[in-house]
């Protein structure tokens, strides 16, 4: 886990069993801001809380094989970093596991997809309504591992990104910078073949991975 004194984007990793880092070391290759790292489900909040003196440019949230219905001991302290960063106007990006915990924290709602819990995996296709960080409309096939979504958006928040079988694939605050994609458009190759074990065609991950690169890139310039 890095602690850093200089202005960063935090990257916090929920997860319970295996940490993302591939995920990791592909974002500092190619962020133009300082990342740091942290894992608080497994490690605890010693490493996050070595920021509260650190100017952060924004906050990423990975996903999690945890449920944001359990009401665990670290997602609520999670939910309150959060919520403490929305006040400040932290730019935040939640991902999968990210997108339901923020969704949850503001007072909306995540089920699962389906009764028997089964997981959607795989590339979609994703609609993504003119938003700021984007620009105009597009749509673009976006990878996803989840059996939870998000049923009902928080007040004061828009679904920006659908799909034929998510109606809430993305929001966004109307007016502070948070974002949120229930897919996982920050995976790669590597991602996808943990999940499928097979190889995977690199090519497809490159719409995902140029939505989190704005955010990034949004985070730099808000600061600069």
């Amino acid at each position: 886990m890095t602690k850093s004194k200089s202005p960063h984007v935090l990257v916090i990793d929920p997860a319970v069993k295996t940490p993302e880092l591939e995920t990791y070391n592909r974002l500092v290759l190619t962020s133009p801001v300082p990342l740091s790292y942290h894992l608080p489900a497994l490690f605890g909040f010693s490493s996050i809380h070595q920021t509260d003196n650190t100017p952060i440019l924004g906050i990423v949230i990975l996903g999690s094989l945890s449920s944001v219905n359990e009401g665990l001991p670290w997602q609520k302290e999670l939910a309150t970093f959060i919520q403490r960063h929305f006040e400040k106007k932290t730019p935040l990006l939640g991902l999968c596991f990210g997108h339901q915990l923020i969704a949850h924290t503001f007072g909306g709602k995540v089920e699962y997809v389906f009764p028997d819990q089964k997981k959607h995996l795989g590339f979609r296709q994703v609609h993504l309504k003119e938003n700021p960080l984007w620009g105009s409309a597009l749509s673009g096939d976006l990878y996803v591992s989840h059996n939870e979504h998000v049923v009902v958006a928080p007040a004061d928040f828009e679904i920006t990104a659908t799909s034929e079988s998510i109606a809430i694939d993305g929001m966004a605050h109307k007016t502070h910078p948070v974002w949120t994609f229930q897919p996982h458009p920050e995976a790669g190759p590597k991602f996808q073949q943990m999940r499928e074990g097979r190889a995977p065609d690199p090519s497809r991950f490159s719409f995902g991975q140029e939505l989190v690169a704005r955010f990034l890139s949004f985070c730099q310039k808000k600061h600069s």
